[in-house]
């Protein structure tokens, strides 16, 4: 990108060659506009997939003005990176950036739902069980249309109706005393 935008500077400085100089230019002038829409997302998703999550951060840090992108794409960006900060278990940061994820506005049903899922999943982490319970059903409103994630919801449901009506967390069974009998 920015070898065709030097190259056709330097171009435009020889005789005859601002004609010529135009064939270096318009693509490097492409790719730095899509740059700046589209950011550094197909990369960073890409290794996300793999489990990188060190290596997709440092690629949406390459993204220099998230503020300028297209405004689905900054929500998948904020997307991604709240999904890294849940993998790190940095749930306030996380939920700010999936709250930056729906203000964006995301790409579709499935993606709306995936963050209704995550927000769900870091109010329960935190013990706030209603809240948690109204994201879930905000991602059930959802268009959603990949049977996996249709699935996953149904799965949040089922742990949720295994929650005491008071919301509080379940005990395990390894702390809890031992009542003394008398022998």
């Amino acid at each position: 990108m920015a070898a065709l935008l030097i190259g056709g500077i330097i171009i435009s400085f020889l005789p005859h060659g601002l004609a010529w100089s135009w064939l270096l230019l318009i693509p490097g002038i492409v790719l730095t506009v899509g740059y700046f829409l589209f950011g550094t997302l197909s990369s960073a998703s890409q290794r996300m997939q793999i489990g990188d999550y060190e290596g997709a951060e440092e690629q949406l840090k390459w993204t220099w003005k998230p503020n300028w992108m297209l405004k689905m794409n900054r929500g998948v960006y904020h997307f991604l990176l709240g999904t890294i900060k849940m993998q790190r278990r940095q749930l306030d940061a996380a939920e700010v950036h999936m709250q930056d994820s729906l203000e964006a506005g995301m790409p579709s049903g499935d993606y709306t739902a995936q963050v209704y899922l995550a927000l769900s999943n870091i109010a329960a982490s935190k013990n706030k069980i209603q809240p948690a319970k109204n994201y879930l059903k905000e991602a059930k409103a959802c268009d959603i249309t990949e049977p996996q994630l249709k699935d996953a919801i149904k799965q949040y449901e089922k742990q949720f109706k295994m929650i005491p009506r008071g919301g509080q967390r379940f005990q395990d069974p390894r702390q809890m005393r031992r009542s003394k009998r008398p022998r």
